[in-house]
């Protein structure tokens, strides 16, 4: 029996535009998925109401259809009309709804010294529903509801991520989505993070070890250097999946660095922590991104003492004491000055353990000696330290993000005093 299909449709012509990353669907897709269905699709559409009907209709045709955003006050907010359209059911306005809504709105014109006639025409339109929506209540001032469509939930939540997942378990208790619910299947799960391994190695043990089918589902995802590998499985194929992650596991072994979907950070902070020892940063290239993934873990100041953004030549003379000759002779961008700014990080702030980072992230800045993509990493612990040299010829962004990571890979295969390479 196949789970039951979910689509889901993102509005807001912002996103379609590029001008905002949608948050809202892959947060519903795995919030669907651990439900038991199937995430079909994800939708993302502009404010044309001929487009986001057509998108609503399509979504529609699945077991459960998730819609978000469009719930607003403005003439171009018309995720409600539409969907009671495509339901074939009317709009009216819900006088408690109208109320609480209109409390609200009273307080924001106060607060702004507006008049509150300028919100009024505003609360009517969002306080309208679908005749026989169920309301799901208020997290800002567009409600979310459910809307029981030739016999399939439509649920409908407002754009703003926050206000999205707090109306979501909402949605769940709604007697048409619990009717989908249960004839769901809550697939088991697991999980294998690679480090330093070919995409294509990956997929080829994957192939080996037998692949799809038989009620387990694999899917391999690339992210800066790591290799992430998901599979699903069905009640009743759990032998399978057995067979199939003992058959990726063994060949892949020295790339293997997590069975779970604890990040890097998270893991360099346990490894750390479980030792006693405190860390510190300092960055060049990555302008603190190594520092804000770290501190991005609850918890974090246990182990991580502070970081250093030592960007300017005189900043990694001064803060972090790099020698001058090593500058001058090596240049900002080597071996021998990231080994130098780990080790003054190290020493200005009493860390046990230091990383360091310093590179060219470009676009501009590279020669031919020292090309735009090349970065030096350095780290040092109590047991000892480790530089690797890479060449990352890729945009800006995608330099600096994959230099963190690597970054964070080196310190953590010196924690673990892993045999392997470092790259």
């Amino acid at each position: 029996m196949r789970r039951p299909r979910a689509a889901i449709v993102v509005t807001g012509s912002e996103l379609v535009r590029g001008e905002r990353t949608d948050l809202n669907g892959p947060f519903l897709a795995q919030q669907l998925l651990s439900l038991g269905l199937e995430p079909a699709r994800i939708t993302i559409v502009g404010d044309s109401p001929d487009e986001l009907a057509a998108a609503i209709a399509e979504g529609m045709e699945a077991e459960l259809c998730a819609v978000s955003g469009g719930l607003g006050p403005t003439h171009d907010d018309r995720t409600a009309e539409l969907v009671a359209a495509a339901a074939g059911v009317q709009l009216a306005v819900r006088p408690e709804l109208e109320a609480e809504i209109e409390g609200i709105s009273r307080a924001v014109a106060e607060r702004l010294h507006r008049p509150y006639a300028d919100f009024a025409g505003g609360v009517t339109k969002q306080a309208s529903l679908p005749e026989g929506a169920v309301s799901l209540g208020l997290a800002g001032t567009a409600p979310g509801f459910v809307l029981e469509a030739h016999g399939r939930p439509v649920v409908v939540l407002p754009g703003p991520p926050a206000e999205l997942q707090r109306l979501w378990p909402r949605a769940l208790e709604t007697e048409p989505v619990r009717r989908v619910l249960e004839r769901a299947r809550v697939p088991g799960r697991r999980v294998l993070r690679f480090y330093g391994a070919s995409e294509s190695a990956v997929a080829r043990a994957l192939a080996e070890a037998g692949g799809d089918g038989g009620g387990v589902e694999a899917t391999i995802c690339a992210r800066d250097f790591e290799i992430h590998v998901d599979v699903l499985v069905d009640p009743g194929a759990e032998a399978r999946a057995d067979e199939v992650v003992s058959g990726l596991r063994a060949p892949l072994e020295q790339y293997l660095f997590a069975e779970d979907e604890l990040g890097i950070e998270e893991i360099v902070l346990a490894l750390c922590r479980a030792r006693g020892l405190s860390l510190a940063a300092a960055e060049s290239c990555t302008g603190g991104l190594v520092a804000a993934r770290l501190t991005s873990v609850p918890g974090a100041s246990d182990v991580f003492l502070g970081g250093v953004v030592a960007y300017a030549d005189d900043v990694k003379r001064n803060a972090l004491g790099v020698p001058e000759e090593v500058l001058r002779e090596h240049g900002a961008v080597s071996a021998e000055t990231a080994a130098a700014m780990a080790a003054g990080v190290r020493q200005r702030l009493g860390a046990d353990v230091a990383v360091a980072v310093t590179g060219i992230a470009g676009p501009g800045g590279g020669t031919p000696e020292k090309p735009v993509g090349l970065v030096f990493l350095h780290a040092e612990t109590p047991d000892g330290s480790h530089g690797i040299r890479f060449d990352f010829p890729a945009d800006r962004e995608s330099i600096r993000r994959r230099s963190t990571v690597a970054l964070l890979h080196l310190v953590r295969r010196l924690l673990t005093q892993s045999r392997h390479s470092y790259v």
